[in-house]
C-alpha cells in the first residue's frame, strides 16, 4: 500500500509539473489582454501572429468596413422595431451576413494561408447564428 501510496504521489507530482511546463510555454500575455479588455483587433494580433504589414492592412479593412456594418446593424434594428414583415428582416439579416462573410474572406486573404484558414474556421461560425444586434466580438458566442 505505501508504494502505491507514494507512486500515485509521484504521478500526481509530474502530470503538475507537465501541466505547468506546458502552461508556461503556451501562455501569449497579449493575447489574454487581448481577450480581457475585448479589444477585437488585438486579439486578431495576438492569436494570428501578425505582422505589422498584415495588421495595417487589416486594421485599414476593419475600419472602412465599420461603417457599412453600423448601417447593416441599423437597418435591420429599424426593420425590427417598425415590426417589418419576416421576410423583410430575413433579406436584411442575409445581406448582413453575406458582408460579414465578405469581410472576413478578405482579411483571412491578407494573412498566411494557414492563419486565414484557421481564422475563418474562428469567425465563420460566429456569423451564420448571429443575432444581428450589433457587431460580433471576441466573446460572442456563435
Amino acid at each position: 500500500m505505501r508504494n502505491l501510496l507514494i507512486t500515485a504521489g509521484v504521478v500526481m507530482a509530474a502530470c503538475a509539473l507537465a501541466f505547468g511546463v506546458f502552461f508556461a510555454l503556451n501562455d501569449d500575455a497579449a493575447l489574454r489582454r487581448a481577450a480581457r479588455e475585448n479589444d477585437a483587433m488585438a486579439w486578431l494580433r495576438a492569436e494570428f501572429r501578425l505582422d505589422e504589414a498584415q495588421f495595417a492592412a487589416i486594421k485599414k479593412l476593419h475600419d472602412d468596413y465599420g461603417a457599412v456594418c453600423g448601417e447593416h446593424c441599423a437597418a435591420i434594428m429599424d426593420a425590427r422595431e417598425r415590426k417589418a414583415p419576416a421576410a423583410e428582416v430575413a433579406r436584411l439579416e442575409k445581406i448582413c451576413v453575406d458582408a460579414m462573410t465578405g469581410h472576413f474572406k478578405r482579411v483571412a486573404a491578407l494573412m498566411p494561408a494557414e492563419q486565414g484558414e484557421r481564422y475563418l474556421a474562428t469567425v465563420l461560425p460566429r456569423v451564420a447564428g448571429y443575432a444581428h444586434t450589433g457587431a460580433p466580438t471576441v466573446g460572442a458566442k456563435p
